[in-house]
């Protein structure tokens, strides 16, 4: 019976793999498994980001673009950023109700 290892799709992968040089640029090959469950193959456009010291890979969601959402993300905290902060503030704290409600104007 055939290993079926390209077939294999967890929710939590992990392999290690060695950095390459490609060209001018340094890269590292996608497994076939990781690629197939990512939904990507051959010429599939992917976006790629830092966090931390990690490097994110992800196809391309062209629903929304990245800079529409940050420019709506920083419209509601410039709206709604003083809620947010006392809700942040709540939830850190042990206290057993919410703050006061303030009504508009007062």
């Amino acid at each position: 019976m055939p290993l079926k290892l390209y077939r294999r799709i967890t929710l939590a992968m992990s392999v290690h793999r060695r950095v390459s040089k490609i060209g001018g640029s340094l890269g590292v090959i996608i497994p076939r498994d990781l690629a197939e469950s990512m939904g990507v193959e051959e010429g599939t456009p992917v976006s790629i980001t830092m966090v931390g010291r990690q490097m994110v890979v992800e196809p391309e969601d062209d629903t929304l673009p990245a800079a529409t959402f940050r420019r709506a993300y920083a419209a509601v905290l410039r709206r709604h950023g003083p809620a947010f902060q006392k809700l942040a503030d709540f939830d850190r704290s042990n206290e057993a109700k919410p703050p006061a409600r303030r009504r508009r104007g007062q």
